[in-house]
């Protein structure tokens, strides 16, 4: 029992010295690694550096002068003051207690004090058991932490090692989740739930090692300001904004078309994995930083599902958050018809997207590429919605149903002899379904063809721009 005795009459505090040497050379520990591989070369500058973990008499006296197990500081991304914590599993396995969570809150307060992003790089074994409600309080403190810098700094959480249980939820609050695959993410554990990654949250990116999470994650960090409040962001580009697409066919991949229209064919997409059906992505259009979102014809006709609702609903908040202008791009026949879905709060994810669309007051541009059909014409960025500018492209359709289940409605007695089902349905979609119908109420601005549709979006988000700066100085609004 004497490894039980407490750690306190024999405690010996190092020296700067003795703290240097430990952080410096070749025994770097993975956390550190995971900050130096973060930050531009030689930036980081640790905060709270000699921060110590509290040892109730119960401890064991071997780790009684072990350090606290979390890294915070700032550095330089790319040149940009961004500020992170790691959790390092070689101290006490990462787990949280009550310096744990004064350091992550202390990083936070100097975040938001000089509007910079937050980066929380994730490995954490669980709450220390020997400090029970402290270490539990720890917890809602970070969580409080996080909720405050919501919607006015950028948050990323990159998911290094173990992030399970309240630290799940903790992660998931982040505005990105990037996952290395080998990593742990639930919230209980597999054997406990059936061997599902049970509960995470959608992850921006799922990485095959830390370094590629890090990578992603520099890269994510390109595409978003540092602070709400900015206004839309502007540089130069190489690209012409006057491109023509020629006639090009995107097959029902609205990835081929953000492609074609962003500078260079760049983008970074977002949340790949989680319901594919609708891309969510970054990009660089006629030099403005933007968000798209869209669906994809080829997989499911594009219909919306309640994963896909919830993702879209999360992206548009998050634009709408750091006026961000938003591209939707319309190539669905409406709303999925599964168990999945109907098991699912459906209604309440459609719901969640309409309020996140209806809310938002950032540029926003939408182009029906091909189908809009029933609630994705009035969810996906539809004018009444709120979009700032509507096209469609000059062969859409337009419907409250599809053009086959439309005739077979309203027309099926209008089938003869010398008019056959076929051209009904060819007279509904030139008439009734035809985009030249939506613009004739005021719905859609103007019909584009896919030739001009990279040059009629720059001119949109060009147009836009100053929308949000404009809005803040008429309700005298500053960044922070």
């Amino acid at each position: 029992m004497d490894k039980y005795k407490n750690p306190k009459t024999a405690l010996v505090l190092p020296t700067a010295e003795d703290l240097k040497a430990s952080l410096s050379g070749t025994g770097l520990s993975e956390a550190r690694n995971n900050l130096c591989a973060l930050f531009d070369k030689d930036t980081f500058i640790e905060i709270g550096a000699f921060t110590k973990r509290k040892f109730c008499e119960y401890a064991d006296v071997e780790h009684g002068e072990e350090f606290e197990g979390v890294l915070c500081g700032y550095g330089a991304v790319d040149g940009r003051l961004v500020y992170a914590f790691a959790q390092d599993g070689a101290r006490m396995k990462g787990a949280m207690d009550e310096n744990h969570a004064k350091k992550i809150c202390a990083l936070y307060d100097m975040a938001l004090k000089n509007g910079a992003p937050v980066i929380g790089l994730f490995d954490c074994a669980g709450a220390d058991i020997f400090e029970g409600a402290a270490a539990l309080a720890a917890y809602s403190r970070i969580m409080k932490a996080v909720s405050a810098a919501s919607g006015t700094v950028p948050q990323i959480a990159v998911i290094t090692g173990n992030c399970t249980g309240a630290m799940a939820s903790i992660a998931a609050m982040f505005d990105f989740t990037v996952k290395a695959r080998n990593a742990n993410l639930y919230v209980n554990a597999p054997e406990f739930a059936g061997n599902r990654d049970s509960q995470a949250p959608i992850t921006a990116y799922a990485a095959e090692d830390r370094q590629t999470a890090i990578v992603y994650t520099r890269n994510l960090l390109s595409y978003l300001p540092d602070c709400a409040g900015e206004g839309v962001h502007m540089e130069g580009t190489a690209d012409n904004l006057n491109r023509m697409l020629g006639n090009r066919d995107f097959a029902g991949d609205v990835n081929a078309a953000i492609s074609a229209v962003a500078d260079n064919g760049i983008f970074l997409e977002v949340s790949h994995e989680y319901a594919p059906v609708l891309t969510t992505a970054f990009a660089t259009v006629g030099g403005v930083k933007s968000g798209f979102l869209g669906t994809s014809y080829a997989i499911g006709e594009g219909r919306l599902t309640a994963d896909a609702a919830r993702k879209a609903a999360r992206f548009v908040e998050f634009c709408d958050a750091f006026s961000i202008p938003l591209v939707t791009l319309v190539d669905s026949m409406g709303l999925a018809v599964c168990d999945e879905s109907e098991n699912a709060p459906f209604s309440a994810d459609l719901a969640r997207l309409a309020m996140a669309y209806a809310k938002s007051v950032n540029p926003k541009v939408t182009v029906v590429l091909g189908h809009a059909i029933g609630a994705a014409f009035s969810l996906l960025g539809s004018k009444a919605l709120g979009a700032d500018i509507a096209y469609a492209l000059d062969e859409s359709e337009i419907g409250a149903l599809s053009t086959e289940v439309s005739v077979a409605f309203a027309w099926n007695n209008l089938i003869t002899p010398d008019k056959s089902r076929e051209d009904l349905m060819n007279e509904w979609r030139a008439s009734l379904a035809s985009p030249v119908a939506a613009a004739s109420l005021g719905e859609i601005d103007d019909i584009v063809s896919v030739n001009e549709l990279r040059a009629r979006i720059c001119s949109a988000l060009q147009m836009l721009a100053v929308k949000s700066s404009v809005r803040n100085r008429l309700h005298n609004v500053s960044p922070l």
